[in-house]
């Protein structure tokens, strides 16, 4: 008897799977949240969301509410936007439908998502490091794109932060107008520009964002896509599911994009707070490298690898979560990856630091 399904389930079973971040009861600065919008504000948006909501229907009038609203807040017309269970769910789709038996270029360190799904669809995967100061080899990206069908560009990148030269990007595109491009923004909220305006002039570039990060939706699962009007219209009405969002996020959503202004004062302090944080950071310059960063979040490798498995069990002690990258293949040390929460959060975390350092 053929166990087809036996093999296939053992073959996946082998596969890399996205690290969740862990619960924990002290500080979680492991997953890019933004902590500095404020819960109660959050509550009382869900709060009306619920009592105001008829769960036996299908979401058709929130549908077009939250289009409306997002259409109003990016300044974008709502033929070039699509929407998902989250920014996640989008590439997953997008990779299911477009993927097969295809080859995609991308760099590293990048979203391990993208890598993962890429990995389950069987994909062949190029993985271009990125240079020491965490840009793209132009030179090397293209000529290894020029051999694949998808390009996948995350910028401000996740997990070294960094948004690539405006002019790099442009010329990338440029060179690889046959191939699909998708280009992830979720952390464009933070950084100093985007590239929607030339996605929906083309027909092969598709702009990922996302409300998991700078407006504090992690858990209500909502993300969408810039592209083309043909694309979005196709993405919305056949590769989509029919009801991929329940109510309740839809309405959520829709309310904190009428509160953008909000939204914004706290992305204002959170610029402040990552200045501070690297500021202070630099002056152990002889232990730490930080790197430039335009998220909500700092990235820096400790070159001493004793010394940052210390920090990790000091943090550890103190009941603060990050993000332990480890080891990147060509780099010195363990690398970390830390939110930038408030400002109490943030002198919590840089005096645990301060212990070991």
């Amino acid at each position: 008897m053929d166990k087809w399904f036996e093999s296939k389930l053992n073959e996946i079973g082998r596969l890399n799977c996205y690290i969740k971040p862990v619960k924990t009861k002290g500080l979680k600065l492991d997953a890019n949240e933004n902590l500095v919008l404020k819960k109660e504000f959050i509550k009382k948006i869900a709060s009306q969301a619920l009592q105001s909501e008829d769960l036996r229907k299908y979401p058709l009038q929130q549908l077009d509410n939250f289009y409306l609203q997002l259409s109003n807040y990016t300044k974008i017309d709502k033929k070039n936007l699509a929407i998902g269970n989250g920014s996640d769910q989008i590439i997953d789709l997008i990779l299911s439908v477009f993927g097969k038996e295809k080859r995609v270029t991308t760099f590293t360190p990048t979203f391990s998502y993208f890598i993962d799904r890429c990995e389950l669809y069987s994909m062949k995967i190029d993985k271009i490091p990125l240079l020491d100061n965490n840009s793209i080899d132009k030179k090397d990206f293209i000529q290894s794109a020029k051999k694949s069908e998808i390009i996948y560009i995350c910028s401000p990148n996740n997990p070294t932060g960094n948004q690539f030269d405006k002019e790099l990007l442009l010329d990338i595109f440029k060179n690889l107008d046959d191939k699909l491009i998708i280009l992830d923004e979720a952390y464009i909220d933070f950084a100093t520009y985007s590239l929607f305006s030339e996605t929906i002039k083309s027909q092969n570039i598709i702009i990922l964002r996302t409300l998991s990060k700078a407006f504090g939706l992690a858990g209500a699962r909502l993300g969408y896509c810039i592209a083309s009007e043909k694309f979005s219209s196709i993405f919305r009405s056949i590769i989509q599911y029919p009801y991929a969002i329940n109510n309740i996020s839809l309405n959520i959503g829709s309310e904190i994009l009428k509160n953008s202004k909000y939204v914004e004062k706290t992305i204002n302090i959170i610029k402040k707070e990552r200045k501070r944080i690297i500021d202070y950071l630099n002056t152990f310059n002889n232990e730490i490298k930080v790197f430039d960063t335009d998220s909500n979040f700092i990235f820096f490798q400790i070159s001493d690898i004793n010394k940052y498995e210390s920090i990790l069990a000091q943090l550890k002690k103190d009941k603060i979560s990050v993000k332990a990258i480890g080891r990147i293949k060509g780099r010195k040390g363990g690398q970390i990856r830390v939110t930038v929460g408030t400002k109490s959060m943030n002198n919590k975390f840089l005096s645990s630091l301060s212990k070991v350092l």
